[in-house]
Protein backbone atom coordinates (compact mmCIF):
# COMPACT_ATOMS: atom_id res chain seq x y z
CA UNK A 1 0.00 0.00 0.00
CA UNK A 2 1.58 3.61 -1.00
CA UNK A 3 2.66 5.80 1.69
CA UNK A 4 0.25 8.81 1.89
CA UNK A 5 2.02 12.07 2.45
CA UNK A 6 -0.02 14.13 5.37
CA UNK A 7 0.28 17.88 5.87
CA UNK A 8 2.50 18.71 8.41
CA UNK A 9 2.65 21.53 10.90
CA UNK A 10 5.41 23.90 9.93
CA UNK A 11 6.75 27.47 11.95
CA UNK A 12 8.60 29.62 10.29
CA UNK A 13 11.87 29.65 11.31
CA UNK A 14 14.13 32.57 11.21
CA UNK A 15 17.95 32.80 9.98
CA UNK A 16 19.42 32.76 13.16
CA UNK A 17 18.55 29.39 13.54
CA UNK A 18 21.19 28.63 10.53
CA UNK A 19 23.71 28.72 12.96
CA UNK A 20 22.86 25.88 15.11
CA UNK A 21 22.58 23.49 12.48
CA UNK A 22 25.27 20.58 12.77
CA UNK A 23 27.53 19.54 9.89
CA UNK A 24 24.79 16.60 8.83
CA UNK A 25 21.92 18.85 9.15
CA UNK A 26 23.88 21.43 6.59
CA UNK A 27 24.92 18.30 4.55
CA UNK A 28 21.20 16.73 4.64
CA UNK A 29 20.09 20.55 3.32
CA UNK A 30 22.60 20.40 0.89
CA UNK A 31 21.98 16.89 -0.81
CA UNK A 32 18.12 17.62 -0.73
CA UNK A 33 18.96 21.18 -2.60
CA UNK A 34 20.95 19.20 -4.91
CA UNK A 35 18.30 16.81 -5.20
CA UNK A 36 16.00 18.93 -6.10
CA UNK A 37 18.28 21.36 -8.55
CA UNK A 38 19.09 18.21 -10.66
CA UNK A 39 15.41 16.51 -10.43
CA UNK A 40 17.25 12.99 -8.96
CA UNK A 41 16.51 10.87 -6.73
CA UNK A 42 18.09 9.23 -3.62
CA UNK A 43 18.82 5.86 -6.23
CA UNK A 44 20.48 8.16 -8.78
CA UNK A 45 22.73 9.94 -6.24
CA UNK A 46 23.46 6.29 -4.51
CA UNK A 47 24.24 4.79 -7.85
CA UNK A 48 26.44 7.47 -9.04
CA UNK A 49 28.54 7.13 -5.62
CA UNK A 50 28.54 3.32 -5.48
CA UNK A 51 27.06 3.22 -2.32
CA UNK A 52 23.80 2.04 -1.33
CA UNK A 53 20.56 3.87 -1.33
CA UNK A 54 19.91 3.15 2.34
CA UNK A 55 22.95 4.89 3.08
CA UNK A 56 22.41 8.26 0.98
CA UNK A 57 18.78 8.04 2.32
CA UNK A 58 20.24 8.61 6.01
CA UNK A 59 23.12 10.95 4.83
CA UNK A 60 20.09 13.09 3.30
CA UNK A 61 18.38 13.19 6.90
CA UNK A 62 20.84 13.47 8.60
CA UNK A 63 20.57 10.17 10.27
CA UNK A 64 24.03 9.28 9.37
CA UNK A 65 27.93 10.60 9.38
CA UNK A 66 29.66 11.01 5.91
CA UNK A 67 33.53 9.50 6.03
CA UNK A 68 36.02 11.73 4.01
CA UNK A 69 36.30 9.55 1.27
CA UNK A 70 32.17 9.35 0.53
CA UNK A 71 32.60 13.35 0.56
CA UNK A 72 34.91 13.52 -1.96
CA UNK A 73 33.16 11.49 -4.14
CA UNK A 74 30.19 13.12 -4.22
CA UNK A 75 32.55 16.36 -5.04
CA UNK A 76 34.05 14.80 -8.14
CA UNK A 77 30.78 12.62 -9.08
CA UNK A 78 28.40 15.41 -8.61
CA UNK A 79 30.52 18.35 -9.74
CA UNK A 80 30.39 20.32 -6.81
CA UNK A 81 32.26 22.23 -4.01
CA UNK A 82 32.16 20.36 -1.02
CA UNK A 83 31.60 24.10 0.52
CA UNK A 84 28.39 24.34 -1.52
CA UNK A 85 26.76 21.35 -0.03
CA UNK A 86 27.21 22.78 3.44
CA UNK A 87 26.03 26.46 2.73
CA UNK A 88 22.73 27.18 3.89
CA UNK A 89 21.36 30.26 3.09
CA UNK A 90 18.04 31.90 3.50
CA UNK A 91 16.65 30.38 0.37
CA UNK A 92 16.72 27.43 2.24
CA UNK A 93 14.75 28.08 4.92
CA UNK A 94 11.57 26.34 3.86
CA UNK A 95 13.09 23.76 3.29
CA UNK A 96 14.81 23.63 6.98
CA UNK A 97 11.25 24.52 8.14
CA UNK A 98 9.62 21.29 6.54
CA UNK A 99 12.90 18.96 7.74
CA UNK A 100 12.23 20.28 11.13
CA UNK A 101 8.15 20.06 11.63
CA UNK A 102 9.03 16.31 10.11
CA UNK A 103 11.22 15.43 12.95
CA UNK A 104 9.25 16.82 15.25
CA UNK A 105 6.16 14.75 14.42
CA UNK A 106 8.41 11.92 14.24
CA UNK A 107 9.57 12.35 17.89
CA UNK A 108 5.75 12.89 19.10
CA UNK A 109 4.81 9.77 17.23
CA UNK A 110 7.77 7.78 19.23
CA UNK A 111 7.06 9.19 22.26
CA UNK A 112 3.43 8.82 22.17
CA UNK A 113 2.02 5.38 23.72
Amino acid sequence: MPRVKRDIPVEPIDISSLEILTFQERLAIGIERLKAERGVTNRVLAEQLGVDEAYISQVARAMRDVKLSTLDKMQREWKVVIEDLLKVTEADLPRIAVWKARRRLKKSNETSP
